[in-house]
């Protein structure tokens, strides 16, 4: 939806999804700039495993388990 309506769909954040999107989100890091990021777990809920990171480092993703950023 947010290709085809950029305008009406620009209140969602850009999205990654590890580790496939790595080289994209690590490309988001820079030094101008200190941005926060989400990183939340994609197979748990209710708060578990969520933790925020400002460097791409600090990312942890386990073997054969996806993040959402």
């Amino acid at each position: 939806m947010q290709k085809v309506f950029k305008e009406e769909f620009s209140f969602f954040p850009k999205t990654w999804i590890l580790p496939g999107d790595g080289n994209d989100l690590k490309n988001q890091f820079n030094k101008k700039k200190l941005k926060t990021f989400i990183i939340k777990p994609v197979n748990l809920c209710q708060g578990k495993g969520i933790y925020l990171v400002r460097n791409y480092e600090d990312i942890e993703v386990k073997s054969g388990e996806q993040m959402v950023a």
